[in-house]
This record gives C-alpha cells, structure tokens and sequence, in this order.
C-alpha cells in the first residue's frame, strides 16, 4: 500500500514538474520574442479594438443599423487610445531627456565619452528590434 502511494506522488510531482517547465519555456519563448512587452504600436490597438468590438456584436446580436451607429464610438476609443499612447510616449521621451542632462552635468569627459558610446549602442539595438 505504501510502495503505490509512494510511486503515484513520486508521478504527480514529475508530471506536474514537466508542466511547469513547458509552461515556463512557452512563457520566455513568449517574452523574449523580439519585441518589447511595453511597446503597443496604434496598428496592435486598432486590432485590439476591432476584435472586441466583432466580439460585441456578436453577443449582442447587433443589427447591421446598429452596428453602424456604435461603430463610431469604438472609433472614437480607439482614437483615445491613440492620443492617451502619444502623449504618454511624448512624457517618457521627456523625462528620459531630463534624466540624461541632469546626469551629462555630472560626468566627467571620459565618462561622457563612455555614456556617447552606451546610448548609440542601446539606440541600435532599438532599431534591429523593432518590427
């Protein structure tokens, strides 16, 4: 009786141990995917937008007069979307050239130098991730 209990844990734990790991290896093949979690480009959110408005509608069993009048007022989210993303991009952009000033004064030449070559560095690296 021991020696079953002891072989059906012993089989739970590895099959639930080879569970995580695929999860795992599906989540960090997800993250590491070429592009970074916290961009979202207008093209994804008017996708988004669209997929939930087909999946509106379809719940609702939206007639086609309806579906055109609510149309606009998922237009008009996506087009806040939009707006809220550029001016959020736009405070970003700021404070990092805050950051990057307020830093500059306190270098010295060479570590100015040094800080000129990182920023090119990560400026490429943004530039072959993008899509």
């Amino acid at each position: 009786m021991k020696t079953k209990l002891l072989t059906q844990i012993i089989v739970s734990l590895i099959v639930l141990f080879g569970l995580g790991g695929l999860c795992g290896y599906a989540m960090s093949a997800r993250v590491n995917s070429g592009r970074p979690a916290w961009t979202r480009s207008e093209e994804w959110t008017r996708r988004w937008i669209e997929h939930r408005m087909a999946q509106d509608f379809a719940r609702i069993d939206a007639t086609p007069e309806q579906q055109a009048a609510l149309r606009q007022s998922y237009d008009r989210l996506l087009s806040d979307f939009n707006a809220i993303q550029a001016e959020a991009s736009a405070k970003v952009t700021e404070a990092f050239k805050r950051h990057g000033l307020e830093t500059w004064k306190q270098l010295t030449p060479k570590q100015r130098e040094v800080m000129r070559q990182t920023n090119q560095e990560r400026l490429q690296q943004r530039k072959t991730q993008q899509p």
